[in-house]
Formats: structure tokens, sequence, C-alpha cells
């Protein structure tokens, strides 16, 4: 068996994991899956797809043909043919520890829920592996992905040169601290609950035409969720939220990058739940490509000092009652995925991103655009909040998110 070592962007990453959920298919079945891996693996064993992470020494171990025989029995798992329920298709993943797979597959009714390491990359490699994977079990033929750009640090660099002394002043107000708060026992129950709609999108247009010109349709379902929240009664911490920015942006058209290349920053706009505040806050972010000196840092951070292979434990204790923290990702248009073997609309289709690692009072919201259609994905703790309100919070959301916001 040999190694490779990770790459400091590799092994930063490597606490976290994210969870695409996709489907239903044609011809898309577990044994198709492993059949496309174990081709994926005939042809370039030391792909990180199909090799095993080794968290203590940071390291990618590639496996012969034997040992990757029994591996992918292991790494891909079969729901059988019956109706699955996409939700608790993801949750059944976001339950699983952290182990040595950097790519673990559950497939069921012609769904597909892959829990990638974040070592492996970020949504846009990810998107592709999936979109390789699925098209290849359909097909019934060996999956076939190019080898790997995976070192970020020269163009990390060029671009930050570009940019530096671009940088105005970030004004950000800090989480609202809740030391004075009573504190409640309390114990990790991570959750998933998703949304989608194939008309909202056009009715926002609409709306952002005639109310809000320039906006995007990002900010307004931003600043539409975090009204949501408060119009629930969950009393959200409004002061400001993290947002996940994906910095390819700031990169030249020619230069790929197959790891990760995003970071995530605390922005506090004026005004959470009004999305013209959302988008001149996000907009003079991304102006300013301050995300990449954060990035070159935390590259030289890990590269001196090294990164847990794991993340910390769980407080045993949250404020009684929390307020939620708000996280936005917004993974932009998934159109890579638009050719594949669907078996229904746009506006039935799975399309669900998730995180594994989420705070007790932290409420991540994910958004996608696929085919017309919004795609949302609420992750949180059902030991925090209850999964019914935030359910109430995603329906407001994908069916009248201009009504949240009318009074403006």
């Amino acid at each position: 068996m040999s190694v490779t070592s990770m790459t400091p962007g590799e092994q930063a990453w490597l606490p976290l994991e994210n969870i695409r959920t996709v489907g239903p298919f044609y011809g898309v079945t577990a044994e198709r899956m492993r059949n496309a891996l174990v081709g994926l693996h005939a042809a370039d064993p030391t792909h990180r797809a199909v090799s095993r992470i080794d968290r203590a020494e940071a390291h990618w171990e590639h496996l012969d043909a034997a040992a990757f025989a029994l591996y992918v029995n292991e790494a891909v798992s079969d729901l059988g043919d019956w109706t699955v329920d996409v939700d608790e298709m993801t949750n059944r993943l976001l339950f699983e520890p952290r182990g040595h797979h950097p790519l673990r597959v559950v497939v069921g009714a012609g769904y597909v829920a892959v829990k990638v390491s974040h070592a492996y990359g970020d949504a846009v490699p990810i998107n592709e592996l999936l979109r390789e994977l699925v098209q290849a079990a359909a097909e019934g033929r060996a999956a076939d992905l190019p080898p790997a750009h995976r070192s970020v640090r020269r163009p990390l660099t060029r671009a930050w040169r570009q940019r530096f002394g671009l940088w105005p002043a970030r004004e950000c107000a800090g989480p609202e601290i809740s030391g004075d708060r009573p504190q409640r026992d309390w114990a990790p129950q991570l959750t998933v609950l998703s949304d989608r709609s194939g008309e909202v999108l056009s009715h926002l247009r609409r709306w952002r035409d005639e109310r809000a010109p320039g906006v995007t349709t990002t900010a307004i379902t931003f600043a539409a969720f975090a009204a949501a929240l408060r119009d629930v009664g969950l009393d959200p911490d409004l002061s400001g939220a993290v947002f996940h920015i994906d910095a390819r942006r700031y990169l030249d058209r020619d230069v790929r990058i197959d790891g990760n290349f995003a970071a995530a920053v605390r922005l506090s706009p004026h005004d959470l739940t009004d999305p013209r505040a959302v988008h001149e806050t996000l907009q003079a972010e991304l102006g300013s490509g301050r995300i990449l000196g954060e990035m070159l840092r935390r590259e030289a951070g890990t590269a001196l000092r090294g990164a847990p292979a794991l993340p910390g434990p769980y407080p045993g204790e949250i404020a009684a009652p929390p307020r939620p923290r708000i996280t936005f990702s917004n993974q932009g248009r998934h159109d890579v995925l638009s050719d594949l073997p669907w078996t229904v609309d746009a506006g039935s289709r799975a399309n669900l991103s998730v995180p594994t690692l989420v705070d007790p009072e932290e409420i991540t919201l994910t958004t996608s655009e696929l085919n017309g259609a919004l795609h949302l994905g609420a992750t949180f703790h059902a030991s925090s909040y209850d999964p019914e309100v935030i359910t109430r919070a995603l329906d407001m959301v994908c069916t009248n998110p201009a009504g949240i916001m009318a009074p403006r």
C-alpha cells in the first residue's frame, strides 16, 4: 500500500464533511455505483475518491485491487427499491461518525446520498464528482475523473497579490453573547430539513424588478429566511451572520482548483432581514477580496502547526432558550447536473447540500438552483430547535418570501 501526504489545505479541512443528496434517477443502483468506483480505481488507484483517509498521519492511503474490492462494499450501501424519505436518507449519513472513507454513498429508490470529506474539496469538485458517479452508474461504465489539481498555494498567493490594498475596513458586530442567559443541559442531535419550489424564483425576480432592482435572488432568499425565523418566534441573532464565499471568482479563467477554495466570514448588514442591506454588504465584501488574505493565513498556519483530524467536542450546556445564529451558504446554479437521467421534472427533484458540523445554536441555510428550481436545506440540532418550527420557516421562504418582507 502506498500513501500520499495531504496538502496543508486538505489537512485544514479534514474535520469537515459535506453531504449531497440528489435524485431520483433512472438506472442508478448500489451495485452499479460500486462498479463505477471499481472502474475508477482500476484506472487510477491514487485518485482521492478511491483512496482511504489516514487521519492520524494526514495521508491518502492507496489500496490494491483486492483490498479496494472489499473497501467499496463497505463504502456503498443499498437501501433497496422501496420509497425513501430524502431527509431521512441524508440524516442516516449525518448520524455516522467520521471515518476513513473520503466518500460514503447510500443508494435507494433511484436516490443517491454521498458524504464527502472536505479534504477532498468544496462544492465545485464535489458536484463534478457526483455528476460523474451518477452518470457512470446509470450508463453501467467506469467513472472517469481526471487527476486533481490539489495545490492551492500558488494561485491563492497570486490572487491575494492582485487584490491586496483594495480592502476597506470591515464593520462587523460579533455574535451576541449568551453568558447572562440561564443554561440547560444539552446533547447534539444534528438534523436536516429541506424544501424546494419550481416557481418561487420567477416570483422573486418579478418582485425584485419592481421593488429592489439590482438585488440578487440570493440576498432576497437569505433575508427572507432571517425574517421567517423571526416571524416563527425563534428570535434569531440579527446582528450579523456567517456567509460562505467561493473564492474562485478571483482566479484567472484558465486556473482550476479541485480542492477547497472558499472561506466563511461573518458580516453585519445593517438589517439582516432587508435584502438590499444583505446585497450591499455582500457586494462590498466580494469586491474587496479580503477573504483571500484569511485563506492565505489559514494555509500558512496549517503548514506550520498542522490541524486537528476531528472536530472538538460539543458543549454539555447551551443557553435557555437558545437564539439562532445563522450561517448562509449559497451553492449557486447546479447546471452541471442538468443532463443526468432524472425521472421527475425540475420542481420535484431532490438536490440537497448539507454540512455535518453545526454549532449548538447555529442554523445553516444552504441554497442552490437547478433548472430554475430553488432548493433549500436547513441543518441544525433538534435538541436546540423544534423541527416543526424550522419546517414552517422553510415553507414561508419557498411559498411567499416577498410576503415576509411586505412591510418594507
